[in-house]
């Protein structure tokens, strides 16, 4: 396993050890990588989110009047 050096606020670390002493998290290295894995999995459904909506506004049937406006365009 990999070792990174973050600097962050203190409450924050009173946050997560309070998540500690209550039991949730083993220590504070758990905590991090869990709150990691969830950064990037809300990151990876965005991005896939986004894609959805460029796909959905891609196959939208076209309005008479867009339709229309295409043609005085040209």
């Amino acid at each position: 396993m990999s070792r990174t050096y973050v600097e962050t606020s203190t409450y924050l670390l009173e946050e997560i050890d309070g998540m500690i002493q209550e039991g949730f998290y083993h220590d504070r290295t758990e905590a991090v990588n869990e709150a990691l894995r969830m950064l990037i999995k809300q990151y990876k459904v965005s991005k896939l989110h986004a894609k959805d909506l460029r796909y959905a506004s891609d196959r939208k049937p076209k309005t008479s009047k867009q339709s229309g406006e295409e043609g005085a365009k040209n």
